[in-house]
């Protein structure tokens, strides 16, 4: 039987599959979100030139919002490099019925804006007659399913499982809507006991809730059939759901029966920690639980990053409080920078451009630091009207490969608003290169023509957004 691997960060599996010798493989992979971008090709060139799975594994980002863009892959976008050095050659994506839910229009319109995406590419999708989506993205061999239609797939070749533990969580209520044992049981059958399996924790980034870490442990034991701590971790999830369903009293008196059976156990402890009322006795708990594993000690990048990760409410006064955290925390420069960075955009959520530009300049101490923080303060920046001030900014996001295709688009409406109208063509042109499928960047190209006088080339560009927008919607409806 094949051993389960978990890692901290889905990431990290590029590297894994690299030292297992995985190559062309199909991989059967759980996930709240598609880990599919474009990276630039002088980023995998970076990861080709890799002879060593340890070579591979420096160039992975530590964070998502890491401000060290020397990085060639991370949680975002892993599943390019892993298609374009060869080791994948399909990906099975099975989809929670909350993301299942957002629907096909909202989808492709979040896919047309990706660097990289023609409309060909979109309109390669198809629903096969047993209900799932098959197509080609980004030089991926792409299929979209749901747990419900995995056995009815065709298998064939080497099959990987990967799984995120944030598959099984919806968010922003953290209810648990899958049950581990029935998931594993289902994976099993479909490609057998001996296949590679992956899980990623995803909780330093926010994703997962802390408390829900011990999920990774309870599938790996399912997988590797180690029964009595695959019930050990079957009765915390029953005790934390009973807990959730307001079974206060007799979830306490079961996660106490539990510790005293494994009085060493981190994620007991942590459990029992959230379910007694905020005193001294939580407290004690809170640091047993991290003694025993320091991956339970508090830790502000991960909860800053939680709510935006998992939509997680929050007020101004809140954000105020993290600011004061923020200020005094004595961490490594890169962690210092990150926490500023998830700080800044905290405060763009509430429009608050001026706190959200110290706290760019704060992480740019330690750092350059990050393109999607300059990218947001620009947006609120330009709404202000404010667009000489966005420049400085757009230029930032504009110099990285994640961020660039909207600050063309964005540096193209600032030289606009300044009169600039030939370099906001300029910028605009650049834009619908990079990203072919996004229709809006052809409406504003139409835009500028106008402005300058160019009607022949204004109908030319608007007949092209036109048609995208038609092929498109003809896409949403054959997909329905």
């Amino acid at each position: 039987m094949m051993r389960a691997t978990i890692f901290e960060e889905h990431s990290s599996v590029l590297p894994h599959w690299f030292a297992r010798g995985v190559s062309a493989a199909t991989l059967v992979y759980l996930d709240a979100h598609l880990d599919l971008q474009f990276i630039d090709e002088s980023r995998i060139a970076q990861l080709r030139s890799c002879a060593t799975a340890d070579a591979l594994a420096q160039l992975e980002s530590t964070h998502p919002l890491s401000p060290d863009r020397s990085a060639c892959f991370g949680i975002e976008d892993f599943l390019f490099p892993a298609a374009h050095l060869g080791l994948l050659r399909r990906v099975i994506w099975v989809v929670p019925p909350h993301v299942m839910s957002v629907g096909i229009a909202t989808a492709l319109q979040g896919l047309q804006q990706i660097e990289g995406v023609t409309v060909e590419d979109l309109e390669s999708f198809q629903r096969t007659p047993g209900g799932w989506i098959e197509g080609r993205l980004l030089g991926v061999d792409l299929t979209i399913t749901d747990l419900t239609q995995l056995s009815l797939l065709p298998l064939d070749g080497r099959v990987l499982v990967d799984i995120d533990t944030d598959y099984f969580i919806s968010v922003p209520d953290d209810v648990v809507w899958a049950e581990p044992r029935q998931v594993v049981a289902a994976l099993k059958d479909l490609v057998g006991a001996d296949a590679e399996v992956t899980i990623a924790r995803s909780v330093g980034s926010g994703f997962l809730p802390l408390d829900y870490r011990f999920l990774a442990d309870h599938m790996a034991a399912l997988w590797e059939g180690r029964l009595d701590e695959s019930d050990h971790w079957q009765n915390l999830l029953n005790l934390k759901q009973q807990f959730k369903r307001g079974q206060r009293g007799d979830a306490i008196v079961g996660l106490k029966l539990a510790l005293e059976r494994r009085p060493d156990c981190a994620a007991t402890c942590y459990a029992l920690a959230l379910a007694i009322p905020d005193g001294q006795e939580r407290a004690q708990l809170l640091a047993h639980a991290a003694s025993f594993d320091q991956a339970y000690a508090d830790n502000l990048v991960r909860r800053l990053g939680e709510y935006r990760a998992r939509w997680k409410r929050i007020d101004l006064a809140t954000v105020l409080s993290l600011h004061r955290e923020v200020a005094a925390l004595q961490d490594s420069t890169e962690r210092q920078a990150i926490a500023w960075i998830l700080l800044g955009q905290l405060y763009t959520d509430f429009g608050r451009v001026e706190e959200a530009m110290r706290c760019d300049e704060q992480s740019c101490r330690y750092s350059a630091g990050h393109p999607d923080l300059a990218l947001e303060i620009a947006k609120l920046s330009i709404a202000h009207g404010k667009f000489a001030a966005a420049i400085p900014l757009l230029d930032r996001a504009a110099a990285d490969d994640e961020t660039r295709v909207s600050a063309w688009l964005l540096l193209a409406e600032c030289a606009c608003a300044l009169g600039s109208h030939d370099e906001a063509c300029r910028y605009a042109l650049v834009a619908h290169r990079a990203a072919p499928a996004w229709a809006q960047v052809l409406k504003r190209l139409g835009f500028f023509a106008n402005v300058l006088g160019n009607q022949v080339e204004a109908r030319r560009m608007m007949q092209q957004y036109e048609e995208i927008e038609r092929r498109i919607g003809r896409l949403v409806a054959r997909l329905a």
